[in-house]
């Protein structure tokens, strides 16, 4: 998902006029636009097509490149013409789609996500885009929030950041060169060749250490532009003219380098690091094959006019195709079939050609704007300040709704009484109507622990633990295992019996406790997740705890374990660890994992469907299989105690999003602090039986 440059560049290339477009870039564009199109809209045929944004790169390092040599910034005039430039030709057509997109969202898209991409629009308006997703990506709640009809920005925000440093560094390089003199001719290729293998080596780095936030930084992805930039500049240095033959060869490995990636990669192939320079480096070879004319050559196909006028407008696709992707299901109230699917491919054509002829090329070429930078930059001012205040100001006005939803929430509640959540099943005569906690405040009501920072995340180097409760309690309690863990907090507080006992956590996110490595992504997350199980066994075993309350939810796989034998694995995984703290004597409750639902509840609950239900899943569906829970009733040391809730969430037909008029969950699976209280009983209830295990 990167940012296509609209139009054509004018670029030196092998034994070609200098003012020729480059058609094979042209077709380049078009491949990858289609690539990343065809990957939003029909995920799982095109598992690869993201890297239809590495390409990007490769052409706008190329292209930008090779001005900057032809034109290198020699003073403060001309780094200022520099930006103009790339203002005229970018910034109009992203702002009129950021702009429509947030007018979209407040339209149509669940009014719990409003302040959240109202905000994402005004990092786009201000290209920090790639920062903030890098840093909303690595917060593990946040996995299942709905994808930001802005979220594409990223790759623009890394392409406007690098036309802000870019100019600079060939410009002092250039400068080098000029003083060297007959000997500083390679200086600019050394340069860039430099910000090559440094950039890579950190790609290669933190993609193995920490791929989510790998994925949109900066720093991770600036190799990609540095390599087409080092064509550019070899090019420059040393114009060659390889016999067409080896042109035309060239072409097509790269070609087919890159379509190998966009066919073979997916979601589980580490990238960016080493996988990418697979498509990179096949741009490159086509970029500097020059092979538009050469005989055998792709250059005939590259050339095609349909070819050529997807590549033209391809920026412009790019900008619409996702927000189209992301709201017009919402609009239609329903999941997109094959006739929507054509229609968002079709609209997304007319839009960008409408966007093309009456914003980017009349604002590029506007004379006003062309003859006078003040009024270039008076644009820029207009159209980041405007998508910015606007995001800020709709993030605030969403947030200040959602806090007085937040506020009067607990009063709704107290007004029911004990017929609110899971009270209501307790007693049939019980009769709540309306949502006691609307959508906006249940997907804020999460239990305190994790804003008490209570949580050891991904890549597992903290050792957090936070403890609830008075010193002075005659019982200590031990709450082990990851998120589904956490969400029983509010429920241990709220007992009558919460007085009598200290709480203390050791919870870590997707890390269940087993002693076994799990298949992470990131090499090191494995190992540091089991490091981390291993700290906290070893300090609930020698903590001097009268109980271990022990919940996970097991989707996490075990590494190199066939995947028909996990569940069974799992288990005895799991009972392994019981027995390590029942062979210690300290008693166990386990409390079987709550039901799951298919998509984000107060997401769907905001919409508005006819029945809350429909927001629901059948138990079939929404009750995973708890390898922890059959673990402990399999236990047979006496010490070890099951409960589980299922009969207050689910019925013959249903597991229910709403429960006694409060919404059971935060997010697809986690349960809201509101509806974990009103779970009080059937915990104390727990512990108290696990407690009288150890007295027997």
């Amino acid at each position: 998902m990167s940012a296509p440059t609209g139009a054509p560049e004018r670029v030196s290339a092998p034994a070609r006029p200098r003012a020729e477009v480059r058609t094979d870039v042209q077709g380049l564009r078009a491949l990858a636009v289609s690539a990343v199109l065809v990957y939003h809209l029909l995920p799982g045929t095109v598992t690869g097509g993201y890297v239809g944004v590495d390409v990007f790169f490769v052409i706008s390092g190329f292209l930008i490149t090779s001005h900057l040599l032809r034109r290198p910034v020699r003073g403060v005039g001309d780094l200022l013409e520099f930006w103009a430039r790339r203002v005229r030709r970018l910034i109009p057509a992203a702002t009129v789609v950021l702009l429509a997109t947030l007018a979209a969202t407040l339209l149509w898209l669940p009014s719990t996500v409003h302040a959240r991409v109202a905000r994402e629009v005004a990092a786009a308006a201000l290209y920090v885009e790639n920062w903030a997703l890098a840093s909303s990506a690595t917060d593990y709640l946040a996995a299942d929030e709905l994808a930001s009809p802005v979220q594409h920005y990223w790759s623009l925000s890394v392409e406007e950041q690098f036309y802000v440093l870019w100019p600079v560094l060939i410009g002092l390089a250039v400068l080098l060169a000029v003083r060297l003199r007959g000997s500083g001719r390679w200086v600019p290729t050394a340069v860039v060749g430099l910000v090559v293998v440094v950039s890579l080596g950190w790609s290669v780095h933190l993609t193995a250490t920490n791929p989510t936030a790998a994925y949109f930084v900066t720093t991770t992805r600036l190799w990609e532009l540095a390599l087409g930039g080092l064509v550019a500049a070899a090019v420059t240095a040393r114009p060659w003219r390889l016999p067409a033959p080896v042109r035309a060869a060239s072409a097509w490995a790269g070609l087919v380098a890159v379509v190998a990636a966009v066919l073979l990669f997916d979601g589980t192939t580490p990238f960016p690091g080493v996988a990418a320079a697979l498509p990179t480096v096949g741009t490159a070879l086509v970029i500097a094959a020059a092979a538009d004319g050469a005989r055998g050559g792709p250059g005939g196909l590259l050339a095609l006019r349909p070819v050529q006028w997807l590549g033209d407008v391809s920026y412009s696709v790019y900008l619409w195709h996702w927000p189209l992707i992301v709201v017009v299901p919402y609009a239609l109230g329903h999941e997109l079939g094959a006739a929507e699917l054509v229609g968002v491919v079709v609209a997304s054509l007319l839009l960008a050609a409408v966007t093309k002829r009456w914003v980017e090329e009349p604002l590029r070429r506007q004379p006003l704007l062309v003859g006078r930078r003040a009024a270039t930059f008076g644009l820029l001012a207009v159209c980041v300040g405007v998508s910015a205040v606007w995001g800020v100001s709709a993030a605030s006005a969403s947030d200040e709704r959602a806090r007085e939803a937040i506020a009067s929430a607990p009063a709704r509640v107290a007004d029911a009484g004990e017929c609110a959540g899971a009270g209501s099943v307790r007693d049939p005569s019980c009769d709540v109507r309306g949502l006691l906690t609307p959508p906006e405040a249940a997907a804020q009501d999460k239990p305190a622990v994790y804003a008490d920072d209570c949580w050891n995340d991904p890549p597992f180097t903290t050792r957090n633990s936070c403890t609830y409760g008075s010193g002075d309690a005659p019982v200590r309690v031990a709450l082990l295992g990851n998120s589904h863990a956490g969400h029983w907090a509010p429920a241990l507080e709220a007992g009558e019996d919460a007085g009598d006992w200290q709480v203390d956590t050791y919870l870590q996110s997707s890390c269940y406790p087993v002693e076994q490595l799990l298949d992470y992504a990131a090499a090191d997350d494995a190992q540091n997740c089991l490091d981390t199980t291993r700290w906290a066994v070893d300090s609930v075993v020698s903590g001097g705890y009268d109980l271990v309350i022990m919940s996970a939810r097991t989707n996490q796989l075990l590494a190199d374990v066939p995947e028909a034998e996990q569940t069974d694995a799992a288990q005895a995984a799991y009972a392994r660890t019981l027995a390590t703290f029942t062979d210690a004597g300290i008693p166990v409750l386990v409390l079987r994992d709550t039901p799951a639902m298919p998509d984000d509840v107060p997401d769907c609950l905001a919409t508005g469907p006819v029945s809350w239900d429909d927001c629901g899943a059948p138990p079939s569906q929404a009750l995973e299989p708890d390898p922890l829970a059959a673990a402990g009733r399999a236990d047979t040391s006496g010490l070890v105690t099951v409960r589980e809730v299922t009969d207050l969430m689910c019925d013959d037909d249903v597991c229910h999003p709403v429960i006694g008029g409060v919404i059971a969950y935060f997010d697809h699976g986690h349960l809201t602090a509101t509806f974990a209280r009103t779970l009080t009983p059937e915990v104390t209830d727990g512990v108290r039986a696990a407690l009288r295990t150890a007295e027997g």
